[in-house]
């Protein structure tokens, strides 16, 4: 067992203790206030003191504790890259191998660096090509069962950042093409140089040195007589002076070129806070005026207006999904035409599925990515669905962001410009998509406000319908007992009139009103009972086919019922007299709208899966399993002031004696007892929409 134990101690130990030399070097002259035992105890490296060893000691857990506590100690998170580039300071390197190195050729230095590499750490391998002149490509693939972390990467950039310093009269430049902590499969590293011809010049000037202070040595000991015709020796010096000269005078030009490098790249650094200053300063100001903005404004286009006008953009457009996420539609705009307004206006882009062109809004939208389009001709080649938009609006350049709600996108937002020559680039896409969030936090905020208000009202409205029950009730108990004896005394006399008697005829009547008004007394009962009856699982299908049978029978022939009715759904918990109610009252109130005009009663009843609502669903249901009842009539439609008021007790719109305004409040009473939702939509002159959703019964089980 304690075998086993050594052999599984020896696996994981990966990495030499020199590999830490680096870190001990940098540390003891950049932050010599660290105490590297205890840094070394706390990493638990114990054996550190036999620094001279190259054997493998050191575990990936001991070298990652060692990178974290030295990032807490130094506050410095990319103290890695630093300590690589330490790496081949004269400090660490040692002052002749420095002053070697940069005669030694980057392709020499980069295989030493390998096979130092190797004698290090066997926890990945280093693979070095040469991919073409004066380049080389450098692969980095961890062993088999061996996970590195980042700041190794970070180690290794930083290496070759410092040889970049070292070959600087080479013009040495490093790219990281590929990262295996960024998606890749392995880390790989490019680096490219210029010949240089000073470590030529350098070496001879060297050798032209030490030849001319021989040459001097030799004078030093010529005797007087001879030096005047020896004074050809110190012509080594010279060459010495002027061969030292051509080299400095290289590396100059060298440094000179990376100093305007660095120069430009701070002028652009620079450069680039005063615009991403400007940009938050922007953002901010825009965000202020859009959270101001009431629930009932237009949002949209009023947002469209202040983003052309702060960011200086000709033309924005912001595009918004439906509710069923089926087609983008134009909301809001700033800087068209009236000629532009008209095509916009009705522009849409279909989003549901073989029906979707190839169109570049559809493709930031359904990827929820932002893109940048600055040449035209490759817009109309890459997305031919889209020349209409560009001949119509005719961008020079345009950005679209999608705007995401809750992690899902609602709509689109477009900025771009058709005058201004300055082509959009990185700083406006950030910018754009920033100006996106706060809109969507706008759309949030006003939908919570919308819901809010919504909920007041059913409040409200249940309230109500409480105190009206409880009213309604009291007094139709009253009336019911006044009922009782005119129905008594009025069967009595009918039943003690004889025949041709001509009070007979009167009293009929008197009764035909009287079980009229016992009716109505029913109906309110039934409407001021909150949960009276026992209910059993019963499936809907069938009773719903029986009612349109017994309907089908009394509605006028220029009215046609499309019947789709599954009848293998699960149960729900309920009064079958009750469903029979449901669907004979909401069938009656279709075919009195189409009684004039003829048209098409449609009923579905099909199942569905309610999942948690996204903020932009407008209707509120508890997620789970519901029996969908659906019934639609082609009539003349509803007005929104009706569509609020028609679940009121007693409001009615059709005629005097073909209702009474109880049928759609008893409905929805009993709904609601049923843990049930009811929702309905109207357009006047189209035809009305009424959805009814039934909870599952808890075990979903068919049952005769």
């Amino acid at each position: 067992m304690g075998k086993l134990k050594i052999e599984t101690a020896q696996e994981k130990e990966l990495y030499s203790n020199k590999i830490l030399d680096v870190y001990v070097a940098l540390i003891r002259e950049k932050y010599p206030e660290i105490e590297l035992e205890n840094l070394m105890d706390e990493a638990g490296i114990e054996n550190y003191s036999r620094a001279g060893d190259n054997s493998l000691g050191l575990c990936q857990e001991q070298i990652n504790r060692f990178h974290e506590r030295l990032c807490m100690l130094t506050d410095n998170m990319r103290i890695d890259r630093e300590a690589g580039r330490y790496a081949v300071n004269p400090e660490c390197l040692g002052m002749i191998r420095s002053l070697m190195l940069p005669f030694v050729g980057v392709r020499r230095a980069c295989g030493m660096m390998e096979k130092y590499a190797g004698s290090l750490t066997r926890s990945s391998h280093y693979t070095t090509r040469y991919t073409g002149k004066n380049k080389i490509e450098i692969v980095v693939k961890p062993n088999e069962g061996i996970k590195e972390e980042p700041f190794q990467c970070e180690i290794r950039q930083g290496y070759f950042q410092g040889l970049a310093d070292v070959f600087l009269h080479n013009e040495l430049t490093v790219r990281y093409p590929e990262c295996m902590f960024k998606g890749g499969r392995v880390c790989r590293y490019e680096l490219t140089w210029r010949d240089s011809a000073f470590p030529i010049l350098a070496v001879l000037s060297w050798l032209a040195g030490a030849a001319a202070i021989a040459m001097l040595i030799a004078l030093w000991i010529t005797p007087a007589a001879v030096v005047p015709k020896s004074l050809w020796l110190i012509c080594p010096a010279l060459l010495s002076l002027g061969l030292g000269w051509a080299g400095q005078s290289v590396k100059s030009k060298a440094l000179a070129r990376s100093l305007s490098g660095i120069h430009t790249a701070r002028e652009e650094m620079l450069n680039q806070i005063e615009i991403n200053a400007e940009n938050s300063r922007v953002i901010v100001d825009i965000g202020q005026v859009l959270g101001i903005e009431s629930a009932d404004a237009c949002s949209f286009d009023r947002a469209a207006n202040i983003v052309g006008k702060k960011l200086r953009y000709d033309r924005v457009m912001i595009m918004i999904a439906n509710d069923e996420k089926t087609s983008l539609s134009y909301f809001g705009g700033y800087g068209f035409t009236e000629v532009e307004k008209l095509y916009i206006a009705n522009y849409s882009i279909p989003l549901d599925g073989a029906g979707a062109p190839e169109e570049v809004f559809y493709e930031s939208f359904k990827h929820n990515k932002t893109m940048l389009v600055n040449d035209m001709a490759w817009l109309k080649r890459k997305f031919p669905q889209s020349l209409e938009f560009a001949d119509r609006i005719k961008p020079r350049s345009f950005i679209i962001s999608p705007i995401e709600v809750d992690g899902e996108p609602i709509g689109i937002m477009i900025a771009g410009n058709t005058v201004t020559l300055r082509r959009l680039d990185r700083n406006d896409t950030h910018l754009v998509m920033g100006v996106a969030q706060h809109i969507a936090c706008v759309y949030r905020r006003q939908k919570h406000e919308k819901q809010q208000g919504e909920f007041k009202r059913q409040i409200v409205q249940l309230q109500k319908m409480e105190a009206l029950g409880v009213l309604a009730g009291g007094i139709a108990h009253d009336f019911n007992n006044i009922l009782s004896p005119i129905l008594g005394y009025t069967d009595l006399c009918l039943s003690i009139c004889p025949e041709d008697e001509k009070m007979l005829k009167y009293l009929r009547r008197v009764k035909s009103a009287s079980v009229r008004a016992q009716d109505l007394v029913a109906q309110i009962l039934a409407f001021s009972r909150q949960g009276e009856k026992d209910y059993i699982r019963c499936h809907p299908g069938p009773i719903i086919k029986e009612s349109l049978k017994l309907l089908q029978g009394s509605i006028s022939k220029n009215i046609k019922i499309e019947t789709l009715v599954r009848t293998d759904l699960s149960p729900v918990m309920a009064d079958p007299t009750q469903i029979h109610q449901l669907v004979m009252n909401l069938c009656t109130n279709a075919y009195h709208a189409m009684a004039d005009k003829g048209g098409l009663l449609t009923v579905c009843l099909d199942e569905i899966q309610v999942k948690e609502n996204s903020l932009e669903q407008t209707r509120q249901i508890l997620p789970g399993s519901y029996i969908h009842l659906q019934v639609v009539d082609t009539g003349h439609g509803m007005s929104r002031a009706v569509m609020d008021n028609i679940f009121e007790p007693y409001f009615t719109t059709k005629t005097e004696g073909r209702g009474t305004g109880m049928g759609l409040p008893i409905i929805k009473g009993i709904i609601a007892r049923l843990k049930g939702y009811i929702f309905v939509d109207s357009t006047e002159g189209k035809g009305s929409c009424f959805d009814v959703y039934l909870p599952q019964a808890a075990e979903n089980r068919f049952v005769q």
